[in-house]
């Protein structure tokens, strides 16, 4: 199990807090994810056999969000 906390600029409301939940939600392998609006991030537990932080962080950005690097 791996962990990684991902910086997001262009949220401005709960609708985008859980827009990105639920397209993290649907990747294999994701155990528990935590999005904050106000600290600008999203913390995911993920099994890394199954999934890969790139993977998380494409779907965040097809969802309409910057990812920051």
């Amino acid at each position: 199990m791996s962990q990684v906390n991902i910086k997001i600029e262009g949220m401005s409301c709960d609708g985008c807090k859980n827009n990105i939940e639920t397209g993290i939600k649907e990747l294999k392998g994701i155990k528990q994810i935590e999005v904050s609006l106000e600290g600008k991030y999203a913390k995911v537990d993920f099994d890394e056999a199954v999934q890969t932080v790139s993977a998380i962080e494409d779907v965040i950005e097809e969802r309409g969000f910057d990812v920051v690097k």
